[in-house]
């Protein structure tokens, strides 16, 4: 695969911030094949290494205003997809030691009801978030939904890091609490 080069991808990349859609072609076709690989890099299936591609330049439209030429477009890339790809290892992570906790509980036989429960603790975290005041909730969604780090959303906010780490320990901190008292109640209600 031949390098771009640099000069090239800062002209593709200031048309692109623009809206330019041959230039976010022209940038898809050559870079998403080097994202592509990464994921696979990372152990993910083709279906998976495809939709990260497919993710992270849906990310590059969406902030392609705010996109500056001078900026490695490769790192810029790259980081996007770490991210996205570390997100949904966490996820698989925290899905697969609940579903261990719950095969190692006493209705470890019924699926269905560990379906249930599943989607019930999933409701219940949904209703927790939307409780959370706007600002805070939403940098809670960019962080957890969208796979931005805390300089990304400090930067697409224009808040400073430290304003964004604030928030989210706060948020993190009003869940926990919340879906530690809620388990107390259902707990308590199922005696």
């Amino acid at each position: 695969m031949n390098k771009f080069d640099p000069n090239i991808t800062q002209e593709l990349v200031r048309k692109l911030s623009s809206g330019d859609q041959r230039a976010f072609k022209t940038l898809y076709d050559y870079y998403g094949r080097k994202l592509y690989y990464l994921g696979r890099k990372y152990q993910l299936s083709e279906d998976e290494s495809s939709e990260i591609v497919q993710d992270v330049f849906f990310k590059v439209w969406q902030k392609r205003k705010e996109l500056n030429p001078a900026y490695s477009f490769n790192s810029y890339l790259i980081t996007i997809a770490k991210n996205l790809i570390f997100n949904g290892i966490r996820k698989s992570a925290y899905k697969r030691a609940y579903l261990s906790d719950l095969d190692s509980s006493d209705f470890s036989h019924n699926d269905t009801e560990k379906s249930v429960i599943y989607l019930d603790l999933e409701k219940i975290a949904s209703e927790a978030i939307e409780q959370l005041p706007p600002k805070r909730k939403n940098i809670f969604k960019l962080s957890r939904e969208s796979g931005m780090s805390n300089q990304e959303i400090a930067e697409s906010l224009n808040i400073s890091k430290s304003t964004v780490e604030n928030q989210m320990n706060k948020c993190l901190k009003f869940l926990k609490h919340y879906l530690r008292h809620t388990a107390e109640i259902i707990y308590k209600g199922n005696q």
